[in-house]
């Protein structure tokens, strides 16, 4: 009988089983990840807004999340194409009843380019601004999306940011911006020159759990709502506590706020979403005036309504999220239009959040488009369904 000495396996067949083993491991990965794309109702994710997901606070190497995106043919409406994480991190500039004029941004970590583009607001000369939530800054442009500036770098300091989220512009050209996960609200000049910040963990006056949104009045008072410390409170410019309330009628407490927006009256309009799915309307003290909206899918109904504004003539938009478009209605709360779907069109959009307007009355929308898939072309299959 004859011994057959055992097999040996060269470094160089090693490494090619290795590399073999790791090829098939990332396929049936993605073809999990497809098929739970496929089996999904909803595009709708809100990882980047808690703090322990993988926004500036823990995001070591923000590189890794950035693929080579553009927009095919460089046609506006299009939409962007991936092979990796996806990029759908628009700017979308419309009239007031929603058709498009221009749009800016893509997926990256350079000047105009984004990772999580949230909150937005827009000064009296037309420069807008907008915050990203992974990248911890803020980017300045003029109104028709050429970059100017950017400011802010990961951090609890001054001019630091872990999460920015809405920001309001007062009468001087002052920048607020709520930050998120460090509980602050900061104060910048239009050059993004740090001037003061307020604010601390906790359920006191001027603390917050989850700042999302900022408001200022006519008389450059500050207005935010906190999240998870469902509540309004008032301040003056610098910062110094005024007044607070959490409810929108005796008995009904607030239940996930998100934005706030002040009318030309100093009227006070909050979004309130999760089951409670209103606007709920307030005098600059609190005391409630109003309410509309719900839970729902029809005209004047909302799924995860986020940012909110209004125009010189009270009108008031409201992006409803999850429903994936933006609702118009007037002071009162009567339904006037609405536009937006899902998709990559001219007025699609992926996950809306934030909303501004300038003093022509023209809309813009924040589109994060976070959406975790893997899609050769992402617009195409949206577009395809």
């Amino acid at each position: 009988m004859v011994n057959t000495p055992p097999m040996k396996i060269s470094k160089l067949e090693n490494l090619n089983l290795n590399l073999k083993l790791v090829v098939t491991l990332v396929s049936l990965t993605l073809m999990l990840s497809s098929l739970s794309i496929l089996s999904s109702q909803s595009t709708y994710s809100q990882t980047t807004e808690d703090p322990k997901s993988l926004n500036c606070k823990d995001n070591k190497d923000q590189s890794q999340y950035v693929s080579n995106v553009s927009l095919v043919n460089g046609t506006v409406g299009v939409g962007p194409v991936t092979d990796d994480l996806p990029g759908f991190h628009y700017v979308k500039k419309f009239d007031s009843n929603g058709t498009l004029i221009t749009a800016w941004g893509i997926k990256g970590t350079g000047p105009g380019q984004f990772l999580h583009v949230h909150g937005i607001a827009v000064d009296s000369n037309g420069f807008v601004y907008v915050s990203d939530a992974e990248k911890c800054n803020i980017q300045k442009f003029d109104s028709e999306g050429n970059f100017i500036k950017a400011w802010g770098t990961k951090g609890k300091g001054q001019g630091q940011f872990l999460q920015p989220e809405s920001m309001a512009v007062d009468s001087k050209g002052n920048i607020f911006v709520a930050d998120y996960a460090n509980q602050h609200i900061q104060k910048f000049d239009s050059e993004g020159n740090f001037i003061t910040m307020w604010g601390s963990k906790g359920r006191a006056d001027s603390q917050f759990i989850k700042p999302w949104g900022v408001a200022v009045d006519s008389n450059d008072n500050v207005y935010t709502s906190d999240q998870d410390n469902p509540e309004v409170q008032k301040f003056t410019n610098d910062g110094k506590f005024l007044t607070k309330w959490n409810s929108y009628s005796p008995g009904m407490l607030f239940v996930h706020l998100h934005d706030i927006t002040i009318d030309s009256h100093d009227s006070v309009y909050v979004t309130d979403g999760r089951n409670n799915s209103f606007v709920a309307k307030f005098d600059d003290q609190g005391t409630f005036t109003k309410k509309w909206g719900g839970y729902g899918y029809g005209n004047g109904h909302f799924v995860e309504n986020h940012g909110i504004v209004t125009d010189k003539e009270g009108n008031v938009y409201v992006v409803d999220t999850r429903n994936v478009r933006i609702q118009k209605f007037n002071s009162d709360g009567d339904f006037v239009t609405k536009w937006g779907s899902l998709g990559c069109g001219d007025d699609q959009f992926l996950i809306p959040h934030d909303i501004a307007i300038d003093s022509s009355g023209n809309i813009y929308v924040s589109d994060s488009g976070n959406v975790h898939f893997r899609a050769t072309k992402t617009c195409e299959y949206y577009e395809n369904q």
